[in-house]
Parts: structure tokens; sequence; C-alpha cells
């Protein structure tokens, strides 16, 4: 109730802060009393220290009051607090010129991360280039991998140690498949096979070493396992099945991302004992369960980067070989995951599924490219498409408005998407067809 009459009374509490003294004092004064009439006698009631400034009084956030002027002035509310404090000199405004404005708007500039990091990778590309004047591709890569995980060891930066699992990974496939004029069979296979694991190793290495962290590891398990599962595609009948085989499993990785990053991070959901259990068949409490779970949204997005790293290329693969099939299949991967990835939380496993999702729509179009007589149902399907995508920052704002049962059809869509990738994938690895002829 606001207190608007001379006549009327309000109950406050002053709050007092000055140096090592605070105390708060509910009082109760009169509306037509100014508060440095009432000063006085606070402070003999709270033995108010002596300064040598003046008092000045405010609200909470900070808003002045005028100590002059009666109560019922300042709209003061039974049970506001008034602090009481010596008045603090104001720094003066500082005006800026020109030359001052543009030397502050530059400060800022000075602080650019990662320079050093990329004279590094400037250095490890002139070692590669000259050492290839001198030895193999195989060779020329591994010394650069070499001196990156050196480099990495010594400043302890994971940014370097970037370079060495991959050059590791080129330099083991180049050795084991050989010149591409020589290759027979499964050797780029079982070249990437190599690769793979080569990776794997120096990135062990990196963790025996305590050099790379959760996110580097995760993104380099992920994809690795999807590139295992790609090179094992060599040995289907299908010409795209290793293709077809990455984006399946990135599929099912998707999936899997959840229970993988919570898993890693050590997250664990409480359980409560049921009727008739004992208490201490509950688990234990984490006191660093803030931590873990940093740690887990790390780990998800460095496991969505990955398959992001494996499936993109995969689906750019497929679409260049245009058919029927690559166009259905690039179709149901958007749909299995555009909707998913609109409303994943973490914002790097966000982009980089929707960047898979948006890959595949574009894919689709290229398969119906690559069709010499296209049918008709196809090519209007892939208008339709396009017109959807180029058309989304016209109606993207208006989904959150969608009727709970428009979104209900929507996530059946994305159920069925998911349902036709399996098979769609099968059929594309030339399994149906290996299963047909026996």
């Amino acid at each position: 109730m606001v207190a608007t009459s001379a006549h009327h009374i309000v109950r406050v509490t002053v709050r007092v802060s000055v140096a090592a003294f605070h105390r708060d004092i509910d009082v109760t004064l009169p509306t037509s009393s100014t508060f440095a009439e009432a000063l006085p006698e606070l402070a003999r009631l709270v033995e108010l220290p002596q300064i040598h400034r003046p008092w000045e009084i405010s609200t909470p956030g900070g808003a002045p009051l005028d100590m002059h002027a009666p109560l019922y002035t300042q709209k003061l509310h039974d049970g506001a607090v008034i602090v009481l404090r010596p008045k603090e000199p104001v720094a003066p405004p500082v005006v800026r010129d020109a030359a001052d404005a543009l030397a502050h708007a530059g400060e800022s500039a000075r602080n650019v991360r990662g320079l050093d990091t990329a004279a590094t990778y400037a250095g490890l590309v002139c070692i590669g280039v000259l050492a290839g004047i001198f030895a193999p591709v195989p060779v020329t890569f591994a010394l650069v991998a070499a001196v990156a995980l050196t480099l990495a060891a010594v400043s302890r930066s994971q940014a370097v140690f970037f370079a060495a699992p991959v050059c590791a990974a080129v330099a083991a496939a180049a050795w084991v498949a050989g010149p591409s004029a020589d290759w027979h069979g499964a050797d780029p296979a079982i070249g990437a096979l190599a690769g793979v694991l080569a990776a794997l190793v120096v990135v062990g290495l990196g963790v025996a070493l305590r050099i790379t962290g959760a996110a580097l590891t995760a993104f380099f398990a992920t994809t690795g396992v999807l590139g295992a599962a790609g090179a094992l595609g060599a040995w289907l009948p299908g010409p795209l099945a290793p293709a077809a085989l990455t984006v399946l499993t990135g599929v099912f990785a998707v999936a899997a991302t959840p229970g993988v990053a919570t898993r890693a991070a050590g997250l664990t959901v409480a359980r409560v004992p049921t009727a008739g259990e004992e208490f201490d068949r509950s688990d234990a409490y984490q006191p660093d369960v803030d931590a873990r779970s940093h740690t887990a949204a790390t780990v998800a997005g460095a496991i969505s980067a990955g398959i992001a790293a494996a499936t993109i290329p995969a689906l750019l693969a497929l679409s260049a070989r245009g058919s029927a099939w690559t166009f259905v299949f690039c179709l149901c991967v958007a749909g299995a995951l555009i909707i998913y990835a609109s409303r994943h939380h973490w914002a790097l496993a966000r982009a980089c599924l929707t960047a898979v999702a948006l890959v595949a729509v574009v894919g689709s179009s290229i398969s119906i490219s690559r069709i010499d007589d296209a049918h008709p149902a196809l090519i209007t399907c892939a208008a339709l498409i396009t017109l959807a995508a180029a058309t989304t920052v016209l109606w993207a704002k208006r989904v959150p408005d969608l009727e709970p049962t428009t979104v209900v059809w929507f996530e059946r869509a994305e159920i069925a998407a998911i349902i036709a990738v399996i098979p769609l994938a099968v059929h594309l690895t030339g399994l149906f067809d290996l299963i047909r002829g026996l």
C-alpha cells in the first residue's frame, strides 16, 4: 500500500552498509517526516560509526532517494528496504575524441586467438611440401604427423594435436593401399581401415600423454567407426555400398549419441528404492554433476561433428551417382534428421545435424539432375522439396505456433523416414541382389 497522506506511517527496513559495519533495522516512520530528521535517532539506536562523508539513501537497486523530502513523496510501501550508506564520489564521464574512440574500439581486436596455431599449421604445410620433394607420400605425411605430435606434446595444444591423427591416417592409408594406379579390388578399403587404425592409435597416444580431451577423442572415435563401416562396404556387391553404409551408421550414431555421451561423462540417473527396498539401494550422490553434464554436452557435440564429417562426403558421393533410389534415400535421411536437429538443445550438435540434413536435401536435387530421363513424379517431388527449402525464412517463424496435432503428423513422418532409411541403405549396398542371386 503506497503512503500518500501526511497522517500515515510506513514500516520500512533500513539497511546500513559502511566498511565492516552491516545492520538491518526495522522501523516505523511517519510519512510526514524526512529521513534526515529520523537519521540522528537511528544513529543512536544502532550506534552508527563516525565517518567523514555525508550519508545518502537509495533503493536496493541503487536508485537515489531524497533525504530532505517527506517520506510520503518517496512513494514507499510497507516493507520497503532503504539502503543507508556513505555518499560515494562519482567518477566524471570520459569524453573521447575520434582517436580515443578508435583506440578503444581496437582493444578487442588485439585479443585474436588462434593466430599462433594458424602459423604452426602453415609451418606443417611447408614441412609437408618440402619433404614431398625427397620422400614419397606416406613418408611425408608420417613426418608431418610426428612433428605435429611432438609440437602438441611440448605446447600442450589440442588444436595442433588435431593434425597428428589426420596425417597419420593418410600416411597409413597411402602406404597400405599403395599407388592408385596399382589398386586391385579391396585395396582402397584395406588402406582406409589401416588409416582408421593409425588415427585411433595416435589418439590413444594423445590420451596417454594427456594432450587430447574428451571432445577430440569422441570426434576421432566417431569418424573412425563410420569410416570403418564404410570401408567394410567394399566387400558388398553394390558400387554405392561404402557411402550407404557410412550414412546408415551415421543415422544409428545419432540415435546412440545421448546414451554414449552420458555414459562417457559418468552421469547416472538417480534410482529411488521401491517400496520395501533398503535406502542403501539408491545411487550415490554425485557432487560434480555440473562438470559431468558439461562433459556430456561436449562429447555429444563432438560425436555430432564426427557424424557430419563422415556422412556429408558420403551423401555427396551417393548423389553424384544419380538414381531414383539415391533420391529417395537422401530425402529419407533429411526427414529423419531435420526435426530431431531443430529440437536439439546444444548448439554444436544442432548445427552439425542440420548441416547433414541440408546436404541430404541438396543431394536429392543432385541425384535428380544426374538421371537422364527422370520420371515427372520425381521431378515434381524434387521441385516441392526445393521450394520448401528455399522459402524456409518465410515459414520457419510459424513452426513454434503449430497445433499439437500437426506436430504429431510431422513426428510420424519422421518415424517413417527413419524406418525407410534402413531398407533403402541395404538396397544401395546390393545386399538384396546378392541374396536374390543365391
